[in-house]
């Protein structure tokens, strides 16, 4: 933890060194040759020190959750009231994990009913979820930057097609008539899911934290799929990415570059009511080329973050990653810049678990399926617009 918050440190002071030369710049001269490859040298270092730090934070989440050691029987009571809902009880937490480890019972079964899913599975408890929730989080981008809802049933949401106007009248003379218009956008919940085989003697092995285990791998994997569906889904059984939907704001000159001038056309073509906290998103290497940009002065447009956790801003928006970004290269959109919280994520019901004892009983695994239910839309196309490779 100590080596970790000396990185930290290290890179605030690193970022506070480069605005301080930024600000030294000469704005009519621009960079002097030795002020370029000071700042080269320093932005190197910071792409080093950012790998580092993300490396140290994992290794400090995995460590922690290997710490826990399951122990269902010694779990006090939630203090006050029992709560309301079944599925948050430590009862049907305890009966549960049980389930995971042991399978099922007559009196495990009984316990279990509350959470019954109608395909044979159970709905795995809130303490549980929550565990999923924070892995998919880690690993999906958009779920940080868009809505997210939860639905029951298919969600019909209205999306604005045409406003309507309002005009200058005469005294005396009639008002101008004219109605909104509404296009539907339909939010399903398609369904994701995967098995995953763990080894009897795993599961027999009371010192692993098997349940952190399988809510990070199952999270690893479904945050991928989420990940790539909300932003270049085709809407086929899957979300409708936001890519697919939004506007192309700029066609850059290149197929594998663009420049300062095609960054500020994309702002631009942003209608302002969508740029009060607009986010830029593209994939890693798109984010290196971004850092390389200045302006037309000569100052570099990218400002690390003087604080840890706190995205870093190009001309004053803030920058997220997503290797599910499409890259530099013919006919991409390789950059998305707007107000993501247009983009609706819904997901329907809670995550479903179902213990599979016979499939994989010739090779000593148990398989565990789980699936869930989601979707997401852009409601408002014009809110995201994107830079489309040449």
């Amino acid at each position: 933890m100590s080596k970790l918050l000396d990185l930290q440190q290290k890179r605030g002071q690193l970022a506070a060194s480069m605005r301080t030369l930024v600000d030294s710049v000469d704005a009519a001269k621009g960079m002097t040759t030795e002020q370029e490859e000071q700042w080269k040298n320093m932005n190197n270092d910071l792409s080093a020190l950012d790998k580092q730090i993300e490396q140290l934070e994992r290794m400090v989440e995995i460590e922690g959750r290997l710490s826990e050691v399951p122990n269902p029987a010694r779990r006090p009571e939630p203090a006050g009231n029992t709560p309301t809902n079944p599925l948050a009880s430590t009862e049907y937490m305890g009966n549960f994990e049980q389930y995971v480890r042991a399978g099922m019972s007559m009196d495990i079964q009984a316990a279990l009913t509350v959470g019954t899913d109608a395909d044979g599975g159970y709905t795995v408890p809130d303490s549980w979820a929550m565990q999923l929730i924070e892995a998919l989080t880690d690993h999906v981008v958009m779920r940080e930057l868009c809505t997210v809802i939860s639905t029951s049933t298919t969600t019909n949401l209205p999306l604005v097609a045409d406003h309507g106007q309002a005009g200058w009248i005469d005294e005396g003379g009639s008002y101008p008539e004219s109605d909104i218009e509404f296009g539907v956008g339909v939010i399903e919940a398609w369904k994701l899911g995967r098995i995953m085989k763990v080894s009897e003697e795993l599961l027999q092995d009371t010192q692993v934290s098997l349940e952190s285990e399988i809510a990070r791998i199952f999270g690893l994997t479904f945050g991928t799929a989420e990940e790539a569906a909300f932003i270049t889904g085709d809407g086929n059984k899957k979300p409708t990415g936001v890519t697919v939907t939004a506007q192309v704001g700029k066609v850059a000159a290149s197929a594998n570059a663009f420049t300062y001038d095609e960054i500020i056309d994309l702002i631009h073509s942003v209608r302002a009511v969508y740029r009060n906290g607009a986010s830029f998103l593209a994939k890693d290497g798109t984010i290196g080329m971004m850092r390389k940009l200045k302006s037309t002065d000569g100052i570099p447009l990218w400002q690390p973050s003087l604080q840890a956790g706190v995205p870093d801003s190009f001309l004053g928006y803030r920058v997220r990653t997503s290797e599910a970004m499409p890259g530099v290269a013919t006919g991409n959109k390789s950059i998305a810049f707007g107000d993501f919280r247009q983009y609706r994520i819904a997901d329907r019901g809670g995550m479903v678990m179902q213990r599979l004892n016979e499939k994989y009983a010739d090779t000593g695994h148990v398989g565990f399926r789980m699936r869930k239910r989601t979707d997401g839309k852009l409601l408002m196309a014009e809110a995201i617009k994107t830079l489309q490779q040449a």
